[in-house]
């Protein structure tokens, strides 16, 4: 009689279940590195729109020998990221627009051509936040849905790195206090030489690009995008000589540390003037400095030396940061 001897094939349960395990485990020792890797370049991505801006700015700079205004006195007339437009190949745009119409949103006449425009450059990758305006928000009160941008200027430091009380707003009824300090505030329009400290010790832009916690954990957008990213600066007293009671979009006077979470005092609202440099990257924010330059700043940065960077002219040692 011949037996037959038979070869089992394929795997038992527990057999399948170790190799799903052993899977199971690598992807998860992977997944962070990979995480870790589309973060370093979304962090690559942000550095790099920065150092385009200061491009653009540094541009501006050579044509008109001076930085551009901040935010104009009027909510009429746009903010520095509008001015910008023609040295981000933009000039077509920025012909097409009518100043003498409204730049909050819903825009109207030839403004209207701002609807629903998504340029590139002026967003964080890394940023949670929405990149047009959501109906009935502050950045977007009458309707419409204008671009947000997650890039600020920085107008100054409040208080004064040196003492001066000439150089920041007097009081603050209602939309916290503005600095005259800085490189690219409101109504300001000024030249490399106002940077007494030094361009490469002078921040000029700033991410505002992170929403903050408001309460327990629900999250709040609050960046510099009142109306949407393109108004100006508007004022029913000025900040300088009396209570202001103002409002104004893409300027910073800095006041807290990198990241402040809440709504510290001149921060409550997206039109306020205190508005903390904040972002989603891990550890600080990214910065650009008045000679070009890109920097990270991190969250641990001491506050101080902060005020000290935002001011143009304090002549203050700041060191290495």
């Amino acid at each position: 009689m011949t037996t037959r001897l038979f070869r089992r094939l394929g795997f038992t349960l527990i057999e399948l279940l170790v190799v799903i395990a052993i899977i199971a485990v690598l992807i998860a020792l992977l997944l962070p590195a990979v995480q870790q890797a589309r973060e370093a370049a979304r962090r690559t991505q942000c550095k790099n729109s920065l150092k385009q801006l200061g491009l653009a700015l540094h541009n501006y700079h050579d044509i008109f020998n001076r930085f551009p205004i901040g935010a104009q006195g009027s909510v009429s007339r746009p903010n520095w990221r509008f001015a910008l437009l023609p040295q981000l190949d933009q000039a077509p745009l920025f012909n097409r627009v009518d100043f003498s119409a409204s730049f909050t949103a819903p825009y109207s006449g030839n403004n209207t051509v701002l609807q629903g425009i998504k340029l590139p450059g002026w967003n964080c990758p890394s940023s949670p936040c929405p990149i047009t305006g959501l109906a009935g928000s502050e950045q977007c009160w009458s309707g419409g849905n204008p671009q947000l941008i997650d890039y600020v200027s920085i107008g100054g430091a409040y208080p004064d790195p040196a003492g001066r009380a000439n150089v920041v707003s007097t009081s603050n009824y209602d939309g916290g206090y503005y600095g005259a300090n800085g490189m690219m505030g409101v109504f300001q329009s000024l030249n490399i030489s106002s940077a007494t400290d030094g361009t490469s010790n002078t921040l000029i832009l700033g991410e505002n690009s992170d929403m903050t916690t408001t309460s327990g954990t629900a999250k709040t957008d609050l960046r510099s995008n009142y109306y949407g990213a393109w108004g100006g600066f508007t004022i029913s007293q000025n900040p300088w000589s009396g209570a202001p009671d103002s409002w104004s979009t893409g300027v910073t006077t800095v006041r807290w540390p990198i990241n402040t979470q809440g709504t510290p005092a001149g921060a409550v609202h997206t039109w306020e003037a205190n508005l903390p440099l904040r972002s989603a990257h891990v550890g600080g924010a990214h910065v650009l400095m008045g000679d070009g330059a890109t920097r990270f700043l991190s969250n641990n940065l001491d506050l101080n030396t902060l005020l000290r960077l935002s001011s143009r002219d304090d002549g203050q040692v700041i060191g290495e940061f």
